[in-house]
C-alpha cells in the first residue's frame, strides 16, 4: 500500500489516491491524523521560548534601571513607561512584517533589533540620551517579539495542544523576570546588570540559531500567501486532523474591543503589581516583589498550561481569571487599610498571591489573540491590539508613577480597581457574546 498524505486521503474521496482496501486505508489515515495532531513543534517551542525569555529580561530592563538608580530619580518614571510605549510601536511593526514577510523572518529581524539596542546600552550606558534610545529599541523589539511568537506558535501547534503551548511559550518570559532579580536576593545587586545583559545577548543568539536552522515557516501562512503548493484548508487539516472548526460570530470590532480592554487590564496589572505599587508605596520590598512574582508566575503558568487550559473552555478561563484579578487586588487594598503595612511577610505573601491572576490573565491573552483572527491578517491584527494595549498601559503607569501629580495610595488603588473592573466586564461580554475556540481548528476563521 502506498503511504498517502493524510490531508489528501481525508479531503479527496477519490479511490485512486489509495490502492489498498478502503477499511485499511481509513485505519492508516486515522492513525496518521492522530499522530499529526499530537506532534509538538519542539524547535519552534525552543526558539520562541528563548525569545520570550529575552522579552521577560528586557521588559524588566527599564524598571530595573529605575529601581537600582541607573536612571536619575526624577526620570525614573520613564523606566516604567517608555519601554512599554516603544514596545507598542515595535509590536505593530513586527506584526506587519509577520504578515508580509513571514512569521519566521519577522521573529529573526526583531531579535536582531534587540541586539542593536543592547550594543548601544553597553557602549554608552553612562549617557542618559543613549540610555533612552536603548530603552526604545529594546522595548520595541522585546515587546515586538510577542506578535510573531504568538502567531507562529498558534499556526505550528495542533488544535489540541495549541492553548497549552501558547501559555508555556509565554511562560518563558516569567523566567526572565525572575532571573534578572536573583542577584538582588543573593546580595549581589552589583552583578544584576551583568546577568541581565548577558542573558539578553545569549538568549537572542540561541533563538536566532535554532530559528534559522530548525524552525519551519508557518504552513497556513505559506498557503494563504501562495508560497506553498497546498490550499489553506489542506494546511490546517494536515495539522489539526478532523478537529471541529471554529465558528466565528460577531464582527471584528467586537473582537478588537474586548481584546484591547482585557489587554489593558492585564498589562496595567502586570506592570503595576510587579514593579509600580511597590516602587511607589512599598519601597522596602520593591526588589523582592519582581523576584517572587517571576517564580510564582512560572509555577502558575506550568500548572495552567498542563492542567487547566486543556480542561476549561476559553470563555470560563477568561472570566475566572479577570474576576480573580479584581478580587485579590481589592484584598490587597483592604489589607493595607487595616494594617498600614509597608513591608513584612504578610504583605509579601499577599503580593505573591496576586501574581496568580497576573499570570493567568496573561495566559488568556496569549491564547485568545491569535485564536480570534484569520491567517492572512493574524500578525497585524494581534499587533494592532498589542500596540494600543502597551501604549495605553505605558501611559497609565507613567502617569501614576511620574510624580507630576501627587497620587495618594487610595487614589492609585481606586484607579487600578476601576481598570480591573472594566477588564472583568469585557471578559463577561466575551463569555456572553463571543465564540469558543478550545480544541477547534482555526481553519474556521479562514
Amino acid at each position: 500500500m502506498n503511504d498517502s498524505n493524510p490531508v489528501e486521503s481525508n479531503i479527496s474521496n477519490k479511490e485512486s489516491i489509495i490502492s489498498s482496501p478502503p477499511e485499511n486505508a481509513a485505519s492508516t489515515n486515522k492513525e496518521k491524523l492522530e499522530n499529526s495532531t499530537q506532534k509538538i513543534p519542539w524547535a519552534a517551542l525552543v526558539a520562541l521560548g528563548m525569545g520570550m525569555l529575552v522579552y521577560g529580561v528586557a521588559e524588566s530592563y527599564g524598571p530595573v534601571s529605575a529601581i537600582t538608580g541607573v536612571i536619575p530619580s526624577n526620570l525614573a518614571f520613564l523606566g516604567y513607561s517608555l519601554p512599554f510605549i516603544a514596545g507598542g510601536v515595535g509590536a505593530f511593526i513586527a506584526g506587519f512584517m509577520a504578515d508580509y514577510m513571514g512569521r519566521k523572518v519577522s521573529f529573526m529581524v526583531t531579535i536582531g533589533m534587540l541586539l542593536v539596542g543592547l550594543i548601544i546600552y553597553v557602549l554608552a550606558s553612562s549617557d542618559v540620551v543613549a540610555l533612552m534610545i536603548s530603552f526604545i529599541l529594546v522595548g520595541m523589539s522585546a515587546i515586538g517579539l510577542e506578535s510573531p511568537i504568538l502567531t507562529m506558535m498558534a499556526e505550528q501547534a495542533s488544535a489540541k495542544s495549541r492553548g497549552s503551548l501558547l501559555v508555556i511559550t509565554q511562560n518563558f518570559g516569567n523566567v526572565g523576570v525572575a532571573i534578572v532579580f536573583i542577584p538582588i536576593m543573593l546580595g549581589l545587586s552589583k552583578y544584576q546588570d551583568i546577568v541581565a545583559i548577558s542573558l539578553m545577548f545569549i538568549g537572542p543568539l540561541v533563538a536566532l540559531v535554532v530559528a534559522w536552522l530548525l524552525v519551519e515557516e508557518s504552513i497556513p501562512w505559506g498557503a494563504v500567501k501562495h508560497k506553498v503548493d497546498i490550499g489553506i484548508n489542506e494546511a490546517w487539516k494536515e495539522k489539526d486532523g478532523n478537529a471541529e472548526l471554529v465558528e466565528p460570530k460577531g464582527g471584528l470590532f467586537q473582537r478588537f474591543l474586548i481584546l484591547i480592554i482585557i489587554g489593558i487590564a492585564q498589562d496595567v496589572g502586570f506592570v503595576y503589581i510587579t514593579y509600580g505599587v511597590s516602587y511607589a508605596y512599598f519601597s522596602a520590598i520593591a526588589s523582592e516583589v519582581p523576584l517572587i512574582g517571576g517564580f510564582t508566575m512560572v509555577i502558575v503558568g506550568i500548572i495552567a498550561a498542563l492542567w487547566v487550559v486543556p480542561k476549561v473552555d476559553r470563555k470560563t478561563f477568561a472570566t475566572v481569571s479577570y474576576a480573580l484579578q479584581l478580587i485579590l487586588w481589592i484584598g490587597l487594598w483592604i489589607f493595607e487599610e487595616l494594617t498600614g503595612s509597608k513591608a513584612g511577610f504578610a504583605l509579601l505573601a499577599i503580593m505573591t498571591i496576586l501574581f496568580v491572576p497576573v499570570e493567568i490573565t496573561w495566559g488568556v491573552r496569549a491564547i485568545l489573540e491569535p485564536e480570534l483572527f484569520a491567517t492572512a491578517k493574524r500578525g497585524i491584527y494581534i499587533s494592532t491590539v498589542r500596540m494600543v494595549v502597551w501604549v495605553s498601559a505605558g501611559v497609565i503607569n507613567g502617569i501614576l508613577l511620574s510624580g507630576i501629580f501627587s497620587i495618594a495610595f487610595n487614589s492609585a488603588m481606586a484607579v487600578i480597581t476601576v481598570i480591573f473592573l472594566i477588564g472583568l466586564a469585557a471578559a463577561l461580554m466575551w463569555h456572553s457574546k463571543g465564540f469558543e475556540t478550545k480544541d477547534k481548528s482555526l481553519a474556521g476563521l479562514d
